[in-house]
Parts: structure tokens; sequence; C-alpha cells
């Protein structure tokens, strides 16, 4: 069975710390065979990540966690940025379009830019953006996201799209907190399960919220004046 972690920020994203060097890294030593790096608006990231990780044993996926009229929506196997603001039944079907796949993160939940249920059922209904939505996270990592993911599971129950773990890591010790197990261990492989609703989520990381939230704002502070970076939010 291979193992992947599907949403991952770099320091392209204005809140992320590490470096695509540093995420590779991490990504190693998790024993990862997937990553999709999914910075905030920006595409540049996944697209260094991919050329550098040659020879790692770790295969990126490109992507790109969109900020949609309607919350975040994860695009994966895109190449390009996908505009922000617009619909989330535009933003998927640009995604088809690209040859990607959409991915729901922390649905319905009672924090900022959090798809809603209502969304995700309109994107189904739609006979287009429901071949580009697979997805939907039921296991985010992220200590925003995390007090929710059981909602989450039961959001997704009843919902024809396979159920996805990640740890939407902000920092580099934070990757492969929830992983998506797949047959096989090669980007393809994980397509082809996603499409399929053959992925299996897995909560790896039990660390306090409070804890990974500090751990993550010293990172922050420092990062910012050392490498200030322009928003992607």
């Amino acid at each position: 069975m291979g193992k992947a972690d599907l949403h991952i920020h770099t320091a392209y994203s204005m809140d992320g710390t590490a470096s695509v060097r540093e995420v590779l890294e991490s990504a190693v030593r998790t024993g990862l065979d997937v990553i999709a790096i999914t910075d905030h608006n920006e595409i540049q990231g996944a697209l260094e990540a991919r050329e550098i990780c040659k020879g790692s044993g770790v295969e990126v996926i490109p992507g790109v966690e969109v900020t949609t009229r309607e919350g975040h929506l994860v695009a994966l196997f895109v190449e390009q940025n996908i505009p922000r603001g617009m619909p989330v039944i535009e933003a998927l079907l640009l995604i088809h379009e690209m040859g990607g796949l959409g991915i729901a993160p922390h649905p319905q939940q009672p924090v900022p830019n959090s798809i809603t249920l209502k969304s995700i059922q309109s994107a189904l209904e739609h006979p287009l953006a429901r071949e580009a939505l697979l997805g939907i996270e039921v296991c985010n990592m992220n200590p925003s996201h995390s007090p929710y993911n059981r909602h989450s599971q039961q959001i997704a129950d009843g919902l024809p799209l396979a159920r996805i773990a990640s740890s939407d890591a902000h920092m580099a010790s934070m990757i492969g907190a929830g992983v998506t197990h797949f047959e096989g261990d090669t980007a393809q492989d994980l397509r082809h399960a996603i499409q399929h609703c053959a992925t299996r989520p897995e909560q790896v990381n039990y660390e306090n919220s409070r804890r990974v939230f500090l751990r993550w704002l010293r990172l922050y502070i420092r990062r910012q004046f050392l490498h200030p970076k322009p928003s992607g939010l």
C-alpha cells in the first residue's frame, strides 16, 4: 500500500514556514510515497518540488489550494495557477479542463474559508463539475481544523467522494500527520484510487493542537523577519 500526504504548504504560502527542500526532506523521513504541495493560490513551490524530487523516492503532485468565492478548494494534477475568487463550480470546470481533480478540504467547518456542504452538493449535481470533484478531507491535522475532523467525517457520509486524510502542514515537522493509503505507490496509482473511492484515510499524529500552533507561530514569526513573503492568501 502506498502512503500520501495531499495537502502541504511551503514558504510560497504566506503562512507557510518550510522551504521546498525542507518539505521534501521531511516527506522522505516520514516514508511517504507521494505528496502534493498545495500552496495558497500559488503553484511555483509545487513545480519546483517536482523538479528536485527526482531520485528521492517521493513523487510530487503539483497542486494549489485555491481561494474560491465559497471557500478553499484543493486542485491536484494541475500545471498552472487557478484565479482566486471564482465560484466553486467554475473553478472545478477549469480544473477539469486542465486534466486535474479537486478535493474539498476541511468541509463545513466553523473556520474561515471552509467550503460548505451546500457548495459540495451543488458541484456534485453539475454534470461536469462532479467529474472534477472526486475527494473530500475527512481528516485535516492543521490545529485550526483538527478539532472538527469528526464533523467532516459525518459530512462525508453518503457522498460519492474518496476520503482523504492530510496534514495541511504549514511546517515541515507536521508532514505526514494525516495520510491517505492507496493501492500501489505512484501518483497515478493514487489518482486511480481517488477516482474509484478506494482510499483509506489515517490520522497519524495525535499531538496537542495548541502545542502545534505555538510551534508553528514561532517558526512563522522567525521566517517573517528573515524571509518576508508576499501573501498568497
